[in-house]
């Protein structure tokens, strides 16, 4: 009988199509899920999705808001400990085997959700899903700085916001507008910076920058204020002001 019980439990575990961390089951969990499921989530929880395809695949088109990471990048394990540990990862490839593979690395790097998307991007459009083609845009303003340039900049007696990002990231890319906009508002009075910490390492490392976009408020060289994640342009404007 005891047998019997453990083998349904088993068989219980196995159908549930999750998967979890083998060397700490409670860090977090893989649920493999269809693209009808995953359309669902995608829309109903803010999380971030992710694309784990090469740039070649990505330019034949993707899902609406996901971040894109080429699985196949030697820095891969590096960038995704860039995301949010604190909200759902949605990852994605072309057929589900790279994606599975990438939700192991995901739960390592200490994100605690992660939903795979069965069949990939292959599934999706067989649904008749919706995906769209990259605009061509190239974010001039993004900088790479080594960590003596950085704490020269510092130095200077005007407030300094920096903000640190990837040109991966979707919720990076949806600020970068709003803090181009906040340099031009605070020309003369203050300095904007947006750092790409992909090619900018060695300051990330220093300011231990994790959960992108993240944003530092620096006056005299000292740290001020710190937020991670979106931000309001009207939240941005009222620490400048207050720090001016």
């Amino acid at each position: 009988m005891k047998k019997r019980l453990l083998l349904i439990f088993y068989a219980g575990l196995a159908l549930s199509g999750c998967t979890q961390n083998k060397n700490n089951p409670k860090e977090g969990i893989t649920q493999n899920i269809e693209a009808g499921k995953f359309k669902e989530l995608i829309e109903k929880n803010n999380g971030i999705i992710l694309d784990v395809r090469t740039p070649e695949e990505v330019e034949q088109g993707y899902i609406q808001g996901a971040s894109t990471i080429n699985f196949y990048d030697e820095d891969f394990g590096e960038k995704i400990n860039f995301i949010a540990k604190d909200k759902p990862v949605y990852v994605y490839c072309r057929s589900g085997g790279r994606s599975a593979q990438a939700a192991e690395l995901l739960i390592k790097s200490g994100i605690t959700e992660v939903f795979n998307l069965i069949g990939g991007i292959s599934s999706w459009e067989e649904n008749g899903f919706k995906i769209v083609k990259p605009d061509g845009f190239v974010d001039e303003n993004i900088k790479q700085l080594s960590l003596t340039d950085f704490n020269n900049q510092l130095k200077s007696d005007k407030p300094i916001l920096a903000d640190f990002h990837t040109k991966w990231c979707v919720p990076c890319k949806k600020m970068a507008p709003v803090v181009d906009s906040i340099s031009k508002i605070f020309e003369g009075r203050a300095t904007v910076i947006r750092i790409d910490i992909d090619s900018s390492k060695e300051v990330a490392k220093h300011f231990k920058i994790q959960g992108i976009p993240v944003f530092i408020l620096f006056k005299n060289g000292k740290e001020l204020w710190k937020e991670n994640g979106i931000i309001s342009q009207e939240n941005l404007i009222k620490k400048m002001e207050e720090n001016l």
